[in-house]
């Protein structure tokens, strides 16, 4: 009766301290997001760990140009958590044996450049490609990327090979291929593409590219055609390359909306088999949108609480939903913003204030597009004070 006596005692010993484990993981607040200098190669590589105090949730400023070293693929990885990369007017490029400079696979990323330059790169590389990626989302809203060959490989700018990349800005250029997108998603909203032979940007598998807006620059052959877009197809019926604009967009009024199937035009490509291009002959393919902002709405009323504030606002159709911002603030510094994902919703209820204080308060509507949040203008400022 004394073993099981003791048994039980320990058997609760070890529910109580695992409740405690439990509750306090629940109630653990996450680390703060911290702004890293990367001045180093050495550093560079190293984000995608919780070394150094690196690690998923930074924004990382790139501090210094450098060059990493030789690699089997890409020299720096991301393979999970979110991190946030600002060139901040640097080059970051590879070795000349070295395959890519970034691998995103698994991670979600944001790529931007806030000083960048139009005569220096963001990301170069010497070998396949400056980004590959095969699974996770890469967001890049700004920066320069080249692809230039090291004499054995045909390399590009941008190779979606997996998972979600969502191109807001930016310049691409490959010495083969601007970008190219194999069984992935790409969303364009914007930015230039450009090569110096084949494509500027390329569907080589069954990918889904959908692209509002942006400029495509083909490369020059020996026939002196021009290759905005081009696809790999499994048969020798005509490509719809009208299936990649994006609901409202359209190609420049000098698109020619035929195909030209390589493999029985050009004899001098007899081992390129089945692809398709358009806008042959024509240096530039611009493709524009006419999708405009959504509409705004305003603020009718606030009501206070000692601790809570119910804003209410005029619905408006045709869009996702809206943010709200309250601060203390007329300047909005330090604002906190809650997202409303529901078009129907006109009031919300918000707690976390400070009783008998003033809060000044705006809203506006955002429409979901492309992988992209496109927002109103903000609503006029109302302030209310806590009871």
């Amino acid at each position: 009766m004394d073993t099981y006596k003791w048994v039980r005692k320990g058997l609760r010993w070890i529910i109580l301290a695992a409740a405690f484990v439990f509750f306090f993981a629940a109630n653990a607040v996450p680390a703060e997001a911290k702004t890293i200098t990367i001045k180093s190669p050495e550093d560079l590589r190293d984000i995608n760990w919780a070394n150094k105090g690196f690690g998923p949730g930074n924004t990382y400023v790139i501090g210094a140009d450098m060059t990493l070293g030789d690699g089997e693929y890409a020299t720096c990885r991301l393979t999970k958590g979110k991190f946030t990369i600002d060139f901040n007017g640097h080059t970051v490029q590879n070795a000349n044996n070295a395959l890519g400079v970034f691998s995103i696979s698994g991670a979600e990323v944001i790529f931007k450049d806030s000083k960048v330059s139009s005569t220096k790169p963001s990301v170069r590389s010497y070998g396949a490609g400056a980004i590959d990626m095969t699974a996770g989302k890469l967001t890049i809203n700004s920066g320069n990327y080249l692809g230039l060959s090291n004499g054995t490989n045909n390399p590009c700018a941008l190779h979606v090979g997996g998972g979600t990349c969502i191109v807001n800005g930016g310049f691409f250029y490959g010495d083969t291929i601007g970008a190219d997108c194999t069984g992935a998603k790409l969303y364009i909203n914007g930015g230039t593409f450009q090569t110096g032979f084949w494509f500027a940007l390329a569907d080589f598998g069954n990918a889904a590219i959908s692209v509002a807006k942006g400029n495509f620059i083909g490369g020059t052959t020996t026939y002196g055609y021009h290759f905005s877009l081009g696809a790999l197809s499994g048969t020798s019926q005509t490509y719809n390359f009208g299936k990649w604009l994006a609901k409202g967009s359209s190609f420049s009024p000098t698109f020619q909306t035929g195909y030209w199937n390589l493999q029985s035009s050009v004899t001098a490509y007899p081992t390129i088999s089945n692809y398709y291009a358009v806008a042959y002959d024509t240096q530039t393919l611009a493709i524009t949108s006419s999708l405009k902002k959504p509409a705004a709405t305003a603020i009718t009323k606030i009501q206070a609480g000692t601790t809570k504030l119910k804003p209410t606002w005029k619905r408006k159709t045709g869009i996702s939903g809206y943010e709200v911002q309250f601060s203390t603030s007329k300047k909005f510094t330090s604002a906190k913003t809650v997202r409303i994902n529901d078009a129907k919703t006109t009031a919300k209820t918000v707690s976390g204030f400070k009783s008998g204080k003033t809060y000044y308060v705006r809203v506006r509507t955002f429409k979901t597009f492309n992988g992209r949040r496109w927002y109103s203008k903000w609503s006029t400022v109302k302030a209310q004070k806590t009871k």
